[in-house]
């Protein structure tokens, strides 16, 4: 059992037996090789056969020296002492040689399970691992809560789509998020899948969804869009949610004369027999069916007058692997929140993910704050209304390479 360098192909053939994710991806590699040259390909091979395998990327730190990072990686089996051993050991001496400060890892490990409201479903004891990383000399950061600019989301929620259908999904879910992704449909809202040129379509719904949380991007927007599109061109698609108001007025105006029909007909039932109760409420609620139609039409030219017949309503950026499919990034526009696109937009890629038999679909981050107060509230009630779960994961382990100099960053990066 030896740490070795890999080849692209080598890592590749590996990762494609193994569930992993989309960050350790080939795609990545290519890119990241092609244009910045700052990702290395190491694992573990045992005569000939790759039995671990590690995705690092490096960027400059105190000018003078390195630091690496494995983003959800290294991909291996960790209740292998032995492996463990061999790969962190490896990398260690591997990185010496790179003039590295210190190295971040944080495997795709879960730490427990949890409901939508926090509570544990399923523990798992990573005691063992933790204390064999230490010794090595593989710090664990701990078990923090919310969101960081020094480190990835530690906490995901998840929808879990294997051995059921999408019409067992469908019920599973809240019934306000089933109502409101059939109204979508009911509405004639549609997805499509916006071209590379289109990004700023992507951006503009982007950036009100920025206005109306108060967030800020860590770096520019517009240009990691970009690159994300780049850096995945297999994988990564930015889908937005649309209306033609056009028509959605004809759906409207069809139903009007249906309706219409139908009062015109119980109008006369009641000439013909005055007292029926039965009748007399139900032409209350036709009435009230109309009046609530016509209220709509009255909207919908009026949408259309000011706005145009054709609304991009909500967007999103998704990763899809063979392992799951990711909801990254996302923006609406809230002048049009009565045509639900966020809904419609996560129901058309879990039916993508069924469809493709990717067995998760990957809400992705929140704080791990399960309380009224979170900052994430209402993005968490949006994720438990169809149903997900959450994962959380074992956090990061830094292993400082250069001690001396790395407590030197720590005083200058407080």
């Amino acid at each position: 059992m030896n740490f070795t360098k890999l080849t692209e192909s080598e890592y590749k053939s590996f990762i494609e037996d193994n569930f992993v994710h989309y960050t350790q991806s080939v795609e990545q590699y290519q890119y990241r090789h092609q244009k910045k040259n700052d990702v290395h390909l190491v694992g573990v091979k045992d005569n000939n056969k790759v039995l671990a395998a590690c995705l690092l990327t490096e960027a400059k730190a105190l000018k003078f020296f390195k630091y690496f990072y494995s983003h959800k990686g290294p991909v291996l089996d960790y209740s292998n002492s032995k492996l463990v051993d061999c790969f962190f050991k490896g990398l260690t001496k591997y990185l010496k040689q790179q003039n590295t400060l210190f190295v971040m890892v944080d495997p795709y490990i879960l730490e427990n399970k949890r409901t939508a409201e926090g509570e544990i479903i399923e523990a798992f004891d990573n005691q063992g691992l933790i204390k064999q990383l230490h010794n090595l000399g593989y710090q664990h950061q701990g078990y923090p809560i919310g969101y960081s600019d020094k480190s990835q989301i530690r906490w995901m929620s998840v929808l879990d789509l294997q051995e059921q259908t999408a019409e067992q999904l469908l019920k599973s879910m809240d019934y306000q998020t089933r109502r409101n992704i059939k109204k979508t449909f009911e509405m004639g809202v549609e997805v499509r899948t916006l071209d590379y040129s289109e990004t700023d379509t992507f951006y503009e719904l982007f950036k009100m969804a920025e206005e109306k949380h108060g967030f800020t991007f860590k770096q520019d927007p517009n240009t990691y869009f970009r690159d994300m599109q780049n850096m995945y061109p297999q994988s990564a698609m930015l889908k937005t949610a649309y209306i033609d108001l056009e028509k959605y007025l004809q759906k409207l105006t069809d139903k009007d004369v249906s309706l219409s029909n139908q009062v015109t007909e119980l109008e006369n039932k009641l000439a013909e027999s005055p007292n029926s109760k039965k009748n007399k409420s139900k032409l209350t609620q036709l009435n009230q069916q109309k009046d609530s139609n016509l209220k709509k039409l009255t909207e919908t030219q009026a949408l259309i007058d000011s706005e145009g017949k054709m609304l991009n309503l909500a967007a999103a950026l998704y990763i899809c692997t063979k392992d799951e499919v990711y909801y990254l990034s996302s923006g609406s526009n809230p002048k049009y929140n009565q045509f639900m696109g966020a809904y419609r937009l996560q129901w058309e890629m879990i039916e993508y993910a069924k469809k493709h038999n990717i067995p998760r679909y990957n809400f992705y981050g929140i704080t791990g704050d399960f309380s009224d107060n979170a900052e994430d509230y209402g993005v968490q009630q949006f994720k438990k209304g169809f149903n997900a779960h959450v994962e959380e994961f074992i956090g990061d382990f830094v292993k400082p390479v250069r001690p001396f100099f790395y407590k030197i960053y720590q005083l200058l990066n407080k």
